[in-house]
């Protein structure tokens, strides 16, 4: 089998160009949390050939929204269309001429020179599929899809043809001019890393999904999505390893949807694998029917240990009568965004993206209870954590009464707690809030920048620094104290701002 690679530069719509990382709005702006909602991100698979699989793993890199409006701002814009030619025993496929995003394309086939005449050409383009014939002259036209950032041309003979049993394809794949340069790109894309995440699609059939994340964005009409891919691991069930395709190395879907503030919404990316006629050829694609915010699940994620975890809630710094305390609400140690917090049966409010929520003090009450939910049908399942709190008195030195001191006592285990202030960016502040699980500030504890230590915190819990040169998306704030240690990472800072 020969490959050969070429590239086209024409006149298209502009596709994806992913910003890089964090939370990011229009113009790349910060979104303040009152302005964002959640998309809880899920994967899973349409069948078509993956019952030929026995296991099909995809590693997940990040994952990309495109508002309406950036997606409307930005469709005059060119780019590069790369076309990758595949031949096999003989068979050829070429292009002839220009490529545009919604116009006719030529294509020519051959089988060692010679045109092949009356033979089919299948285009398939998102999770669709159109045939066209090749003429005396071994020519077809083609429909270049409007909207699609990637599409395959493929042509294949029989063993009772007078070519014998040999295939060909031609593999188109859009580039934007902001995606291939070294800039930040369109910053209205919004990017969220996901640490490499595995997934096996023959586990994720039918309503069967796995939860990739929850991915915070600014509330809005969303109407592009993209699953950026790292790695395909194809095992067919007679054991033998196949080479699946996925051209860019990227996944795109257009799927119109809704993110309202401060709310979370559910999508599914379903993902299929094809095979290329008899061919033995294997194709990942999306599947836009099967794809959206309106489609039945079952997770196959959660694990035993996951399902039994507490939800957990605690004071982070002070708590003083009469005046506004913060609570975090986590499960297994993580963050959980938008749980609600009652206060007395009374007051509610929802948590951030670090899980935080600000609570008013009873002034005048000498104890006051809080709870923490999340619902059924949320990413962390139906779950309750409780704080009932009671407002002491300590004698000063005068002999005047203090409110100020206070005990907790909650059905949650104590932990160490600790809250990111300001952005990981390079040459900038940024503070760390060190409590325990009392509230109480932790004096002394240790904090460090991907394993360099920083400093350590004063005796309101704080410690503020500046920024190495070389953080990245990838950087971890850890903070030890006692032997215990909490990580942040750099999505934890980013949705704090």
């Amino acid at each position: 089998m020969k490959r050969t690679a070429a590239s086209l530069l024409v006149a298209a719509l502009v596709m994806l160009a992913g910003c890089a990382g964090g939370i990011a709005g229009p113009n790349g702006a910060q979104t303040a949390d009152g302005e964002s909602g959640t998309v809880q991100f899920y994967v899973s698979d349409e069948q078509n050939a993956i019952s030929q699989f026995e296991h099909l793993n995809v590693t997940v890199t990040s994952v990309g929204f495109a508002q309406t409006s950036a997606a409307d701002a930005n469709a005059s814009a060119s780019g590069e269309w790369t076309v990758e030619s595949e031949s096999e025993n003989g068979l050829e496929l070429g292009v002839d001429g220009n490529v545009t995003a919604g116009e006719n394309a030529t294509v020519t086939l051959t089988h060692d020179g010679a045109a092949v005449a009356n033979s089919t050409i299948v285009v398939s383009a998102d999770d669709t599929e159109t045939t066209v014939t090749t003429d005396a002259d071994g020519t077809a036209t083609v429909q270049v899809p409007v909207d699609a950032e990637e599409f395959t041309v493929e042509a294949e003979t029989d063993s009772d043809s007078e070519y014998g049993e040999s295939a060909a394809s031609l593999e188109f794949a859009y580039e934007s001019e902001s995606e291939s340069d070294d800039d930040e790109g369109d910053a209205e894309w919004i990017e969220h890393e996901v640490d490499n995440r595995t997934v096996d699609l023959t586990e994720l059939q039918g309503a069967n999904a796995t939860f990739l994340g929850n991915m915070s964005v600014p509330a809005g009409e969303y109407e592009k999505v993209f699953v950026h891919v790292g790695e395909v691991e194809g095992t067919l069930k007679t054991g033998e390893q196949v080479n699946v395709k996925l051209p860019s190395q990227k996944l795109h879907l257009n799927e119109d949807f809704t993110v309202n503030q401060s709310s979370d919404v559910d999508f599914v990316f379903d993902i299929t694998v094809f095979e290329a006629g008899n061919s033995g050829k294997y194709i990942l694609k999306p599947v836009a029917s099967e794809s959206g915010t309106d489609v039945p699940i079952e997770r196959v994620d959660v694990e035993a240990d996951e399902e039994e975890a507490e939800l957990e809630a605690n004071f982070v710094g002070n708590v003083t009568a009469g005046e506004n305390a913060t609570v975090q609400v986590t499960k297994n140690g993580e963050p959980v965004e938008n749980a609600t917090v009652t206060v007395n049966e009374d007051v509610v409010v929802t948590t951030d993206a670090n899980g935080t929520a600000s609570v008013s003090v009873p002034a005048d009450a000498e104890e006051f209870e809080l709870e923490a939910s999340t619902s059924e049908d949320s990413a962390y399942g139906e779950a309750e954590a409780e704080l009932e709190f009671e407002l002491g008195e300590s004698e000063s030195d005068d002999g005047d009464s203090d409110d100020s001191d206070a005990e907790n006592e909650t059905d949650s285990e104590v932990e160490l707690g600790a809250v990111l202030e300001g952005s990981l960016a390079p040459g900038e502040n940024a503070t760390v809030v060190v409590t325990d699980g009392e509230g109480d500030a932790v004096e002394d504890a240790t904090v460090a920048v991907d394993g360099e230590v920083v400093g350590e915190t004063n005796e309101d819990g704080e410690l503020t620094f500046v920024v190495p040169d070389d953080v990245s998306l990838d950087t971890e704030v850890t903070v030890t104290s006692d032997g215990e240690t909490v990580t942040l990472d750099s999505t934890t800072a980013a949705a704090a701002n």
